[in-house]
């Protein structure tokens, strides 16, 4: 195989992985039907419609035999519902609506304050992580146990420690919330000590979702460890674990035992949406909320492996991607903005690759006449035209591999950024110019009446990118002969193609960063080739 066709070989490897990694985490997409209705009320504090007025059985797998029934003069009480308002740690922040209910001591409401249920729409409403009541007390037959409490209808956490204890009989269940946290620690007494997340509690919040891996359950052994909710066969138990989660692609429920370091969980299918876990343990602290590195980092127990930054390898490029994100560019407030710094940085970082690799493929091109006469003069002898190849390599001081190595060099960083801008709460609904108003989500600027090619539209940045790809590969030209030739050829004209699909249906975000980064990358070129071209004409000179 010639030195050309490694090149060749690379470039079609890189387009490879990056299409098979798109497949594999997010092949095909499933329309939300916009039809169902989703007005949001205007009121403060907002809170959300979404609770039924049944409730689905509890999966029996789930339940223990353990379980204390009230006792008669509390079976038929009325029934309460709490509102609980969880602060922000800035002033006049709300993190959390909530509203608890005495019938099985239930969640029937998770209202996140910060974050708009399908924002493409701009519906007004915000996301509820209350599809299904969760948390529900139960007695022997199946019914919800009916509790008494004897508090306020509303109840704003604070600094401390703000308790809400329902009773029913020797049973009894106790909430602790407190400022700035999305969650509560939960204490019962004389109740089943597994604690559920029912199937479809959690819904689905994006207008486009991913059928395949959007609703996850997740736990922590010794690893990390993720099934699909679409995967999971039946009820399975985890064995210990450290903490145990369903999620979507942006939120998530986890449990996490109190009592002791580990508890038995245990997995059971989302029946269509998100799964359903369970934790054994008396004494259980509860996150609700957004996949956010920060928040998730302050947990602790490892949470922040549920955020999929990618391989190993990748994985540390990403978080330092991500961090430098999220805490360096702190003082711009515009992802977009960010987005393209972000951009110049790698860019600048890059740039020694970037003009070795220029720079060996112009020096390929110079001797291409020379490569083009050792090649016809020993024609019949491949290894004698092996040897002359070599000696006229190191003659001119060129690397054949020169220009393929520092472009496999920066296709880490490639797949770092994909799986970073990929699952980023922090560019959910974020808004960047004009019509770009959600770095998640595929930019359009013409949107189709149905689906094209497994597409929704047209998106200008990504129509801009195959453009400036091929400009970028016109202007580079071709380093081989023969075959190697017409195929660099083929690849000017098919990549740029290629890619642009791709884009087309990759979120905004990366779009706009691999846009920046080649747009400034032909600018490098340029300046190379013209260093390159006053060299050679000082040297003449001389």
């Amino acid at each position: 195989m010639s030195d050309q066709s490694r090149l060749f070989l690379a470039a079609i490897l890189m387009l490879g992985v990056l299409l098979i990694s798109w497949f594999v985490t997010g092949r095909g997409t499933s329309q939300q039907d916009s039809e169902v209705a989703m007005t949001a009320q205007q009121t403060e504090p907002v809170t959300s419609d979404r609770t039924e007025e049944t409730e689905e059985p509890l999966n029996t797998d789930l339940v223990q035999d353990s379980i204390i029934p009230p006792t008669e003069e509390n079976e038929f009480v009325d029934e309460r519902t709490i509102t609980v308002i969880i602060p922000g740690e800035e002033p006049g922040e709300t993190l959390v609506v909530a509203r608890l209910n005495t019938t099985g001591g239930a969640v029937e409401s998770w209202v996140l304050q910060d974050y708009q249920d399908h924002p493409d729409l701009q519906i007004g409403q915000l996301v509820d992580l209350a599809d299904e009541p969760w948390l529900v007390s139960r007695d022997s037959s199946g019914d919800p146990i009916n509790f008494v409490y004897n508090g306020p209808d509303t109840v704003f956490a604070g600094e401390q420690e703000t308790l809400l204890t329902f009773v029913a009989g020797s049973s009894i269940k106790t909430f602790s919330f407190q400022r700035g946290f999305y969650g509560f620690n939960l204490e019962k007494v004389n109740l089943d000590i597994t604690s559920t997340i029912e199937p479809g509690t959690i819904p689905v919040t994006e207008t486009q979702s991913t059928d395949k891996g959007y609703f996850t359950a997740s736990w922590f052994t010794n690893s990390h460890k993720k099934e699909n909710s679409e995967k999971i066969e039946g009820f399975q138990a985890t064995g210990n674990v450290a903490w145990i989660a369903s999620s979507s692609k942006y939120f998530t429920i986890i449990l996490m035992p109190e009592t002791m370091d580990r508890a038995d969980g245990y997995v059971a299918p989302g029946e269509g949406g998100s799964a359903s876990v369970a934790l054994d343990d008396n004494s259980i602290r509860v996150y609700a909320g957004p996949k956010a590195y920060k928040l998730l980092s302050d947990i602790g127990r490892s949470t922040t492996d549920m955020i999929d930054f990618g391989w190993p390898i990748i994985r540390w490029i990403g978080k330092l991607i991500f961090l430098f994100l999220t805490t360096v560019l702190t003082f711009v407030s515009n992802w977009g903005i960010r987005i393209v710094i972000l951009a110049f940085t790698l860019k600048i970082i890059l740039s020694p690759l970037t003009t070795k690799s220029y720079i060996s493929m112009q020096k390929m091109q110079k001797i291409q006449p020379a490569m083009k006469e050792i090649q016809k003069k020993f024609a019949k002898d491949p290894k004698q035209q092996q040897v002359e190849m070599q000696k006229l390599y190191k003659e001119k001081g060129v690397n054949p591999v020169g220009g393929c190595l520092p472009m496999l060099l920066q296709m880490p960083v490639f797949f770092a950024m994909y799986r970073v801008l990929a699952n980023m709460v922090e560019l959910r609904g974020a808004q960047f110019v004009w019509w770009i108003n959600d770095l998640s989500r595929p930019e359009l600027l013409v949107h189709f009446q149905t689906k094209v090619l497994g597409l929704e539209g047209i998106g200008l940045m990504a129509l801009l990118l195959g453009v400036i790809m091929f400009l970028q590969q016109k202007l580079t030209g071709t380093s081989g002969t023969g075959s190697a030739a017409q195929q660099q050829k083929m690849m000017m004209y098919m990549m740029p193609i290629f890619m642009t699909f791709l884009f087309m249906r990759f979120a905004s975000g990366l779009t706009l960063y691999w846009l920046v980064f080649n747009i400034l990358t032909l600018v490098h070129q340029e300046l190379i080739k013209k260093k390159l071209t006053a060299d050679q004409a000082d040297g003449t000179a001389k």
